[in-house]
C-alpha cells in the first residue's frame, strides 16, 4: 500500500495499526528476508537488530518513528563507540524494517530520510607507518605459517574471513594472482535458537561457516606485489604445501577469524605496537594506498567494493602526516 492509497482509505499520514512496535516490524522483516540471504547474513542481520534496534527502538510504536528519532538513535551508537560502518548498515536496516511497514499500511509519522550524521571525532583505529615498518619487517623475517598469512593480510587488504579461506591452490605463482573464492565465518546458530529452547547443553549457540566471499564483487582476483610472491614460492618450495592447505595453518584444518585476531594481538605485544584490530590492517592497507596517488578505482576493486564511493567514505582516511605536508605545501610558489 503506497501513501497516497492509503490517504485514501481516510488514514491519516503516520496514522495507519500505530499500535505495531518496531521490534514486531523487526520481526516481520526477518521473516521476510531469511530465505533470500545467506546465513552468515541473516545471522549478522538479527544480531545487530536485537543488539541495537530493538534494545533502543523496540517498544517504540512503528507510526511515531521521526527522522529526529533515528538521528538521536544514531549519535547515541555513535557516543557509544560504533563504527561509520555499522552504524550506516544500521540505517540500511532501519530502511528496510520501516518499508516493510510501509506494505502493510504502517506508515511512520513523517518521511523518513535515514542520511547517516556526520562521525564523531576519535577517528579510525590505524598504524602509523613506523608500527606499519615494524610488523611488516617482522613478518618478512618470519618462517611460520601465520606470519605470511598476515603478510598476505597486509599486502592486499583482503577481510580477515578471506584470509582464513585462502588455501595454497588460491594463489597462482606463476601470474602472481591471490584468487579469493571463499570466506570463513562464525555465525549465531539462530536454527538451535528458533527451535530448541533451553538450549541444549551439547549445542554451541554459534557455528562456522565456510562460504562465498560478503559480496558478488567480493569474489575477485588480486594480484599480488613481486616481494610477496618470491616469498610465497620460496615458502611452497620449502614445504611443498598441498592445495587444499590453508594458507594461515599450513594444513587441511582452518583457522577462524576471532583465533586469527587473538594471535594477532599477541604479535602486536611481541612486536612493541599498540592494539589495533585486525581489520586495521584493512583499512591502512586503502588508506597508504590513497597517500601514494594510486588510482581509487583500483583499489576498490581489489578491496571487492561495489563502488569507489564506499572505497573512499569507509576505508580511506588521511594520516596527520599527510595532513601536514598538505599544509606545507598549499601556499608553495607565493
Amino acid at each position: 500500500m503506497n501513501r497516497q492509497t492509503e490517504m485514501q482509505t481516510g488514514e491519516e499520514y503516520g496514522g495507519g495499526r500505530r499500535e505495531m512496535t518496531v521490534k514486531s516490524l523487526c520481526e516481520i522483516w526477518e521473516a521476510s528476508v531469511r530465505s533470500s540471504v545467506k546465513p552468515s547474513t541473516y545471522a549478522c542481520y538479527v544480531t545487530l537488530i536485537e543488539k541495537h534496534i530493538q534494545a533502543e527502538l523496540g517498544n517504540m510504536s512503528a507510526g511515531k518513528l521521526t527522522n529526529r528519532v533515528i538521528l538521536e538513535f544514531v549519535r547515541k551508537k555513535q557516543r557509544q563507540g560504533l563504527s561509520a560502518g555499522t552504524a550506516r548498515l544500521l540505517l540500511f536496516l532501519l530502511k528496510r524494517i520501516v518499508q516493510a511497514g510501509k506494505e502493510r499500511g504502517i506508515w511512520p509519522a513523517e518521511e523518513l530520510s535515514f542520511r547517516q550524521p556526520r562521525q564523531l571525532s576519535g577517528g579510525k583505529n590505524i598504524m602509523e607507518w613506523e608500527d606499519f615498518h615494524k610488523i611488516l619487517s617482522y613478518l618478512l623475517h618470519s618462517r611460520r605459517s601465520f606470519d605470511l598469512g598476515l603478510l598476505i593480510s597486509l599486502s592486499t587488504g583482503i577481510r580477515v574471513g578471506e584470509l582464513c579461506g585462502i588455501k595454497w591452490g588460491d594463489i597462482d605463482l606463476k601470474a602472481g594472482i591471490l584468487r579469493v573464492r571463499r570466506t570463513v565465518s562464525r555465525i549465531r546458530n539462530v536454527d538451535i535458537e528458533e527451535q530448541q529452547k533451553p538450549f541444549p547443553a551439547k549445542q554451541s549457540r554459534t557455528i562456522i561457516q565456510i562460504g562465498p566471499p560478503k559480496t558478488e564483487t567480493s569474489v575477485r582476483d588480486i594480484p599480488l606485489p613481486q616481494f610477496l610472491v618470491e616469498r610465497l614460492r620460496e615458502r611452497q618450495e620449502e614445504r611443498r604445501f598441498s592445495s587444499q592447505a590453508y594458507v594461515l595453518t599450513g594444513r587441511a584444518q582452518f583457522m577462524e577469524p576471532r583465533g586469527v585476531q587473538r594471535r594477532f594481538k599477541n604479535l602486536l605485544k611481541k612486536c612493541g605496537i599498540e592494539p589495533v584490530n585486525i581489520h586495521s590492517l584493512r583499512h591502512s592497507f586503502a588508506s597508504k594506498w590513497i597517500e601514494n596517488g594510486f588510482d581509487s578505482k583500483a583499489l576498490s576493486e581489489i578491496l571487492g567494493h561495489s563502488s569507489v564511493k564506499i572505497t573512499m567514505d569507509i576505508y580511506v582516511h588521511s594520516s596527520m602526516r599527510q595532513k601536514k605536508s598538505y599544509m606545507d605545501r598549499v601556499l608553495d610558489g607565493l
